[in-house]
Parts: structure tokens; C-alpha cells; sequence
């Protein structure tokens, strides 16, 4: 054992006890960064590839280098990692827009040399007062780069980020003496390759076996939402300790999280963009993730916001809702479970709009060719253009829109003063087919996710080839290998019947909009006033669901009429609202195409309700379908100038449409409404479609 080997194993016995040892292929990786390497790690999920830079790092600042700068795409669950570098006497520091209130006092621990770790967002770097205050200061001095998740800097690596590409930038302008580190579980061939021209030819690749033996692995097909819904109750609590389950998307995130309480499984929602009482964030993610990792409550219920940088070693399930778009994800997301456990349940619960769900995630990931050369030669013809004003002329979504902006950005074409965006002297030179590949090598993985839940070999070894494995083996636990199901793949009918019951039952809110879209003022504000602004409306149903979805979309573009049983289900939801909102009359929203339709339903509610109906909105003239549509600003619009009122009531209205979508529709008829003379208007929809290309 070398003097460099003595000291690194010094430093492990020290913070983790004299029994503590090194992990197969760990002192070598260490070994590798502290001789001034560039280092690739692919190991699988929960190896310890942070041991490698906490340890790495306390041998080079022993020595006088300067901070380790740690790139991770993650910054909200970095607390989760920290234990081994408070256990080394490392002070570890964060910037990022949420501790805005602390930069000041970090940069100066960081001019001061005291800071051992700094963590950043790889969108930190596009930050010119971040480059200047920090990074430029700090430059020459930089102990060792770190890029945590570093599948992401490639195109081909299924969580591909932009502002990765940024990270790029730095290490051309690193020293050579500078030790860089980066690090994956989830790396096969073509994206360790795409990694290599990013970073350098001459990086090191340490490669593991990709193996998780503490898993055990079943597929279980269960096309129904509701049957899903069943499987869950009549099981998870046959499963000691705590677990996760992944849902696609935030609505099915708060369907499951709803069902779960209900049923007395304790379980919280966890999603981008989720929100306290009080409208924080953070704070409540925060929240979640702590009584999460204290054992607080049985179940996590989460999209992939809940995936990356967990650091629970005690999760003994995952299961999926539904399956995700690749074999990769799935990997990466199965392995939170079983790191410190002899055993541990990864269950796939595949369902019938699986497909539909990955293949929307797939078209929407990369931005268009036409989307982007329309951004392009709309600000080479335009001296500088806020975000409305480009919007206000392209039919792009905002999500898009930023996907679109940040490509550019990343690729050096556009660039941003203040709040417009402008075209940089670099020649345009779109690469059509490139993108046309990576569309095709998503939806090849898809497939290949489809093959997994189909296959009859082993489905860790399957999971484990799939990232180019060569020593991955048969697991013999998987229901596959040892030839018979652990968990009932069939629930039973009387939970089938609850659960259709509780969808329903299960009513969605619909939000008030609080300002026009970007760039639109009326009269002279951004603002929708509080006078003319919708009340929190009702949604019966999510559009195509079980329960009453599957009947308005039946109803809808089958029978062209809309049941009575509907009217029924509506009433149920709505009588006790309409006496405690003092609602006074019914009106709904015109259509040129099929007048009768929601005019018919609406009349039928209204006599069930003992309100009186009146047809309050006229359509001026044709326009498009909402779902047509792609942006707030197109939308709005769109109702804008084609919806009017004629004929006012005083008093509060029930405001009747048959979808819900981007709520536009709803919020310009109800603020032309309260305009002309109505009283607090109140929307109600058949059905959200909220993600499934809905009409408002």
C-alpha cells in the first residue's frame, strides 16, 4: 500500500469507524482523481459515487487545493448526500435561487478559502454575475470539477439537459492538472461515448456491475387504471417499511396519493411545481422529503422530480403506476430501493395509456426544427423581442418555447439583455436529421420497454444488459427466473368496484387564471382584477379515466349527446356549491359546430338544479379548436375574439363547458360576463384534459 493508498484509507477509517472498508472499485476511482485523472465512474445506484469526491476532496484540500465545484442537476435533495462530508469535517455550500438571502455571506467564505465543497446547478453557469463573482475569482484555483448525473450532458443519455452542454465550456478552459470527476449509474455504450467527446478521448471509464441483488423484480399487467388502484391497497402493506410510487404524471400522482389516504395508507404527492397551503414550493418538497426519510409515512407518491440524488438506504419498495418511456429510467429509478436491505420489491404495474403517456414525453422533449428556426428568424428580422411578443406571433407552448430558448441559448445562436432575446452574428445551421435520430432512438427505447415487460428471461438481467452489462447473470429472484408471481397479479373485484367508485367520486378544481399571457395588458394591467376574475370551479371527471371519463369521451364522440347519467353525476357534485355560492342561474359555452351539445346538457342541468338557464355567451364567429392551439397567448386570443355576451342576468352563474384545458375559454367568457352586469362566475367542466389535448 502506497502512501497516497494509506492516507485515503486513513481518512475512511476515521469518519466511518475502524471496520469501514472500501467498496470493489472505489480506491481505484480515488486513486485515479487524486493522480490528477479525468475519471468517468459508472456504477450502479447506491455504490457510494459520492465517497469518491468527499474523500477525494479532503485529500486535496489537506494538500492546499482549492474548493471541489460539484455540478448537480438536483440541488433540493443535496442535503440527503452531506453525511459523509460532515463526518470528514468538509464544509459544504450551495447557491442557488432559493438562498438567495445567504450568496453574499457564501461568496466571502469562498474568497476566504473556507468553503471545502460548492454545489451548483448546471443552470447556475449561464449566470453572468455567478461566472463573474465566483467562478472567474475562483478559476485557477478550482481543487476538481465534479459532474454528478453526468448522463445528462449527452443526447442520447435519456435525461438529456441542455444547460449540461454549458458545463462543456468550463472544462476547455480547465487545467490539465485539474482532477475532473464525473459520475452515472445509468450509461450505456452510445452515451459513455457521447461523454467522451464532450469531456475528452483520454477520460478513464471505471465501470461496475450494474447488478442490484437485493431487488426483486416482477411485471405485473393490468390495463385499467382502476384495477391498478385495487392492486395497490390490497398490497402495500403486505410490504414492510417504507416506499415509492412513480406515476407519470402529476394528475396520477394526486389520484394515488388521494386513494392511498383514503384507504388508510399514510402517502404524500410529491411533484415540479408542487405547492403548500400557502403557495411555497420549496418549503413543502422539503417537507415531504423529510417526514419521507424519518419513516413518517408509508408511501411516496411521485413523478421522477422524486428520483435523482435520493439517499434513503432503507426504501424496500418501488413500485410503478405505470411504465416508464425506457429501460434506462427504470433502472435508475428502481434502484432508490434495497441499499442497505437483503431484499427489496421493484413492481411494474403496466397499463393501457402507458404508451400514450411516454409517447406525448417523447414528441414534446426536443424542440421541433419549425419551432426553432421560426424563434430564429423571427429575432433575425426583429431588433430584440421579449418572450409575448415572440409568442404573441409563434403558436408555441410556453414549455416548449423555454426548451426551444434554452437550446438556442446553450448553442450560443440567441442570447438575452434584460428581457429580449436576440439573434448572435453565429450563422444558423439547423441540424434536422440529428434531431430526427434522437426522436427515433426514444422511441426504439420505448419499445425495448416494451420487450422488457413482455420478456420471459430474467428482468434484472434484461434491465442490466440494456446499459451493456457483460457480467450480468440470471438473479434468481425475479418472478421470471423462479417461474411463479410473489405478489397476486389479479385484485380483487369488490376494490375494483371501490376504486371506480372513488374515481367518480374524485372531483378536480379548476383554478382561476390571475393574469393575461405574457405581453397581453387590458386596460393597462396584466393583471385579471379581482372583480373580473372566475371563482374555483369543478371538473367531474379526467377526461378518458375510469369512472365518468370514459363516458364523456363516449358520450362525446360517440353518441354526440351527453347522458343523463352525466346530468345526475353533476348535480351530485354540484347542489351542495350552488346553495353555498348563492348561484343563480345556468348559462354555457357556445359552439358553431355542434351547438346542441353542451347547450342540451347544460339546459338539463339547470332544470335539475331549480335554476333558470339562459343563453347568456354567443359565438361571433368560427374559430379554431383550443386543443389546436399551443400557447397561453394563441389561446386567449382564440376566445377572445370569436366569444361575446348578449343577453345578461344579475346574480352568480353557473358557467358550463363539456372540456377544461388551458382555462381561457372559461376566464374571458367569465370576465366579459361579470363586464356586462353578472354576478361571481363559477366554471364547471364534464372533464379535464389537462395533458390529453383537451377543447378549452
Amino acid at each position: 500500500m502506497n502512501n497516497l493508498e494509506v492516507e485515503v484509507t486513513k481518512y475512511l477509517k476515521q469518519a466511518f469507524g475502524r471496520d469501514a472498508e472500501f467498496r470493489d472499485g472505489q480506491l481505484d476511482a480515488i486513486l485515479a482523481v487524486l493522480n490528477r485523472k479525468r475519471v468517468l465512474v459508472v456504477q450502479r445506484t447506491g455504490w457510494g459515487k459520492s465517497m469518491i469526491y468527499f474523500l477525494s476532496t479532503k485529500i486535496l484540500r489537506s494538500k492546499g487545493c482549492g474548493p471541489t465545484i460539484i455540478i448537480s442537476p438536483l440541488l433540493a435533495l443535496i442535503n440527503n448526500q452531506l453525511n459523509p462530508a460532515e463526518r470528514l469535517n468538509l464544509l459544504s455550500r450551495t447557491i442557488n435561487s432559493n438562498n438567495q438571502d445567504d450568496w453574499d455571506e457564501i461568496i466571502n467564505e469562498i474568497y476566504n478559502d473556507n468553503v471545502d465543497i460548492l454545489f451548483i446547478s448546471p443552470e447556475r453557469l449561464a449566470n453572468d454575475d455567478f461566472q463573474k463573482k465566483v467562478l472567474n475569482k475562483i478559476n485557477k484555483s478550482i481543487g476538481m470539477l465534479v459532474i454528478d448525473e453526468a448522463h445528462c450532458i449527452s443526447d442520447w443519455g435519456h435525461d438529456f439537459r441542455p444547460d449540461y452542454r454549458r458545463i462543456v465550456n468550463i472544462v476547455k478552459f480547465l487545467p490539465e492538472n485539474v482532477p475532473l470527476l464525473a459520475t452515472t449509474a445509468t450509461a450505456n455504450k452510445r452515451v459513455i461515448e457521447d461523454i467522451k467527446l464532450q469531456l475528452g478521448k483520454d477520460i478513464l471509464i471505471q465501470r461496475g456491475s450494474l447488478v442490484r441483488e437485493s431487488l426483486i423484480i416482477q411485471v405485473i399487467h393490468l390495463d385499467r387504471k382502476e384495477e391498478r388502484l385495487a392492486w395497490l391497497i390490497e398490497n402495500i402493506n403486505k410490504i414492510n417499511g417504507t416506499g415509492i410510487i412513480y406515476c407519470l404524471t402529476r394528475n396520477d400522482c394526486n389520484i394515488v396519493n388521494k386513494w392511498l389516504n383514503q384507504n388508510g395508507i399514510s402517502s404524500c404527492a410529491y411533484y415540479s411545481g408542487l405547492k403548500s397551503n400557502k403557495g411555497e414550493e420549496r418549503n413543502e418538497r422539503l417537507r415531504i422529503e423529510n417526514i419521507f426519510m424519518e419513516n413518517k409515512i408509508k408511501v411516496i407518491v411521485a413523478t421522477t422530480a422524486f428520483s435523482m440524488g435520493i439517499d434513503k438506504p432503507d426504501i424496500s419498495f418501488v413500485i410503478h403506476f405505470q411504465k416508464p418511456g425506457n429501460v434506462v429510467s427504470y433502472y435508475q429509478q428502481i434502484g432508490r430501493a434495497g441499499r442497505a436491505l437483503d431484499k427489496a420489491y421493484a413492481i411494474l404495474l403496466a397499463g393501457s395509456e402507458d404508451d400514450d403517456i411516454a409517447e406525448y414525453f417523447i414528441n414534446t422533449a426536443f424542440p421541433t426544427y419549425k419551432e426553432i428556426d421560426g424563434i430564429v428568424k423571427l429575432l433575425e428580422s426583429n431588433d430584440g423581442m421579449t418572450k409575448g411578443e415572440i409568442m404573441n406571433q409563434i403558436d408555441i407552448s410556453n414549455g416548449r418555447f423555454d426548451n426551444s430558448i434554452k437550446f438556442l441559448s446553450v448553442s450560443g445562436d440567441v442570447y438575452k439583455e434584460k428581457t429580449k432575446y436576440y439573434k448572435s452574428v453565429k450563422p444558423w445551421k439547423p441540424d434536422v436529421e440529428y434531431s430526427k435520430k434522437i426522436s427515433s432512438t426514444r422511441k426504439k427505447e420505448l419499445k425495448r420497454m416494451n420487450d422488457f415487460i413482455n420478456t420471459n428471461e430474467c428482468y434484472m438481467k434484461f434491465v442490466a444488459s440494456e446499459l451493456n452489462d457483460e457480467t450480468a447473470s440470471d438473479c434468481g429472484k425475479c418472478t421470471n427466473c423462479i417461474n411463479q408471481p410473489i405478489f397476486p397479479e389479479k385484485p380483487l373485484r369488490e376494490n375494483i368496484l371501490k376504486a371506480i367508485k372513488f374515481l367518480k367520486k374524485d372531483y378536480f378544481p379548476i383554478n382561476p387564471r390571475k393574469v393575461w399571457p405574457v405581453g397581453i395588458r387590458i386596460e393597462d394591467s396584466n393583471k385579471i382584477s379581482d372583480l373580473f376574475r372566475c371563482q374555483e370551479g369543478w371538473a367531474l371527471s379526467s377526461y378518458g379515466d375510469a369512472g365518468w371519463g370514459r363516458i364523456v369521451r363516449h358520450n362525446k364522440y360517440v353518441d354526440n349527446y351527453f347522458s343523463d347519467d352525466l346530468v345526475d353525476a353533476s348535480v351530485e357534485l354540484l347542489k351542495g356549491s350552488i346553495a353555498e355560492n348563492e348561484i343563480d342561474w345556468v348559462t354555457s359555452v357556445p359552439s358553431l359546430r355542434r351547438p346542441d351539445l353542451v347547450r342540451s346538457f347544460a339546459k338539463r342541468l339547470a332544470i335539475k338544479l331549480k335554476l333558470p338557464y339562459y343563453d347568456s355567451i354567443i359565438k361571433t364567429k368560427d374559430s379554431k379548436q383550443q386543443k389546436e392551439l399551443h400557447n397561453s397567448n394563441m389561446q386567449f386570443k382564440n376566445a377572445w375574439y370569436s366569444l361575446d355576451v348578449s343577453e345578461i342576468k344579475s346574480g352568480n352563474v353557473l358557467l358550463v363547458d363539456d372540456m377544461v384545458d388551458s382555462r381561457w375559454t372559461f376566464t374571458v367568457c367569465g370576465y366579459k360576463l361579470i363586464r356586462r352586469g353578472s354576478g361571481k362566475v363559477y366554471p364547471f367542466a364534464l372533464s379535464n384534459t389537462a395533458g390529453a389535448g383537451g377543447d378549452d
